[in-house]
C-alpha cells in the first residue's frame, strides 16, 4: 500500500506542476507607454490572466537590442509574483545594463518565461503623450488607449457578484465593481443576457450620471423594475455580458446554478469567479468561505465543485476518499455523451486534487461524474475559451 500512496502523491504533484505551467503561460503583455520622461520613464505592464498567483522569477522582457543580443535582456528578480488577474509594471529605462527605451514611433517588444520560451510579443505603434497601447479589456485585443492606466486594470469595470435566485420582492441582481483608483462615469454602459445578445430584447442601459467611486460597487437590479430591457437570471445558470458606452464588451461570465443561499462572486473583488456561501450585495466580497473548499466530513466520500469555474483550459477538483478504492472520473457533454476519461485507477484513502484539462474540448457546459466504490456524484462545469 505504501507504493500506491507514493504513486498517488506523484500524480498529485504532476497535476499541480501542470497547473503551475499553465498559469505561467497566462502572463501577458498588457499595456505599453513609450512617451516617458526622466521623471516618469517608459514602462510596460504585465497581466496575469490566470486564477492563481504566478511566480515570474527569471522571466525576461526586451526590445530589438535584447532580441539581437547587442544588450542583455531585462530579467525579473527572484520573488517577483503577480496575483490572480493582477498587473505588474516594469520600468524599462531604469539605469541598469539591461535598460531600454521604447521608441515613440513604435517598435516590437518580447516577453519570455524562465525557460527562454517566448510567451508574448507586441508591435506597438507611435503614441501621443496622453496615450498608451493596451489590451482592452485586460488580456483582450490590443488598441490605442486614450486613458493611461499604469498599474491598474485597463477594463476599469467588472461584474463582481451575481444573484439569480431572486423573488418578486427581492429580484435578481448583478453587482459591478470599479477596480481603479479613479471615479468612473459609467453612463451609457449596458448589461444583458442571451436575449440582449441575440437582439430579441433591448440591452439594459445604465442611466446618465451613473458614477462609481474608486473601488466602489453598483448593484443593477435586472428583473421586475418595469424596464423593457429587464431580464431574469436563470437559476440553472446562463451568460451575462457588460459593455461600455462605445459598445465594446468589457466583461462576460457564464455563471452556474446556485442555491438561494449562494451567489457567484469574484474573490477578492475583481478576482477569479467562484460560488460562495456569503452574499455581499453592494459590498466587498472579501474572503468568504469558498463552497469548493469547505472541508469534507471525515469518514464520507466528497466531490468538490471544480475551481475555477468557468475555466480555460485547466480546472481543479478535490476528492476525499475514506478508504482505498478504485476511482473513475468521466466528463460528459450537455448531450450526455462521454468526452473524456480523467481518472481510472486505484487511489489511496485521503484527499486528492484532480486536474481536468479541457484544451482538447470546445467551449460549453459539461458534467463530471465521480464513481468510487458504491459512491457516485455528478457536478457541472463550464469551459469558456
Amino acid at each position: 500500500m505504501k507504493k500506491l500512496s507514493y504513486g498517488a502523491a506523484f500524480m498529485v504533484a504532476a497535476w499541480l506542476l501542470a497547473g503551475a505551467l499553465y498559469a505561467q503561460s497566462a502572463i501577458l503583455l498588457n499595456e505599453v507607454y513609450s512617451r516617458g520622461t526622466n521623471e516618469n520613464p517608459d514602462w510596460i505592464e504585465l497581466y496575469n490572466a490566470s486564477s492563481q498567483t504566478v511566480d515570474i522569477t527569471g522571466f525576461k522582457i526586451y526590445d530589438s537590442g535584447g532580441k539581437a543580443g547587442t544588450k542583455p535582456k531585462k530579467e525579473f528578480p527572484a520573488g517577483t509574483v503577480i496575483p490572480p488577474l493582477g498587473v505588474y509594471v516594469v520600468v524599462t529605462e531604469d539605469g541598469t545594463a539591461s535598460a531600454f527605451g521604447l521608441s515613440s514611433s513604435g517598435e516590437t517588444v518580447w516577453l519570455e518565461d524562465a525557460t527562454g520560451a517566448v510567451i508574448d510579443t507586441v508591435a506597438f505603434p507611435a503614441l501621443a503623450t496622453t496615450e498608451s497601447y493596451g489590451r482592452y479589456p485586460d488580456g483582450g485585443p490590443w488598441q490605442i488607449l486614450k486613458r493611461v492606466t499604469r498599474g491598474s486594470l485597463n477594463g476599469v469595470l467588472r461584474m463582481n457578484e451575481i444573484y439569480s435566485r431572486g423573488t418578486t420582492s427581492d429580484p435578481d441582481w448583478i453587482e459591478v465593481y470599479n477596480a481603479t483608483l479613479d471615479t468612473v462615469d459609467i453612463s451609457g454602459y449596458k448589461i444583458y443576457d442571451n436575449g440582449g445578445k441575440a437582439g430579441t430584447k433591448p440591452k439594459k442601459l445604465l442611466p446618465a450620471g451613473t458614477v462609481l467611486p474608486p473601488h466602489g460597487f453598483f448593484v443593477i437590479v435586472t428583473d421586475n423594475t418595469g424596464d423593457p430591457a429587464d431580464f431574469g437570471l436563470s437559476s440553472s445558470g446562463e451568460w451575462a455580458w457588460l459593455e461600455d458606452a462605445d459598445g465594446v464588451v468589457i466583461d462576460s461570465v457564464a455563471f452556474p446554478a446556485m442555491d438561494v443561499t449562494q451567489s457567484y462572486s469574484r474573490v477578492p473583488d475583481g478576482g477569479p469567479w467562484e460560488l460562495v456561501s456569503v452574499i455581499t450585495r453592494g459590498g466587498s466580497n472579501g474572503s468568504p468561505v469558498r463552497v469548493a473548499e469547505q472541508p469534507a466530513v471525515l469518514g464520507t466520500y466528497h466531490l468538490s465543485q471544480n475551481y475555477p469555474n468557468p475555466f480555460n483550459p485547466t480546472t481543479y477538483v478535490d476528492v476525499y476518499l475514506p478508504s482505498n478504492t478504485h476511482v473513475s472520473m468521466v466528463i460528459f457533454n450537455a448531450l450526455g455523451q462521454k468526452v473524456k476519461e480523467v481518472v481510472n485507477a486505484p487511489l489511496a484513502a485521503g484527499s486528492h486534487r484532480i486536474v481536468v484539462d479541457g484544451s482538447d474540448l470546445p467551449s460549453g457546459v459539461y458534467l463530471y461524474r465521480l464513481q468510487a466504490g458504491e459512491f457516485t456524484a455528478t457536478r457541472r462545469m463550464v469551459l469558456l475559451k
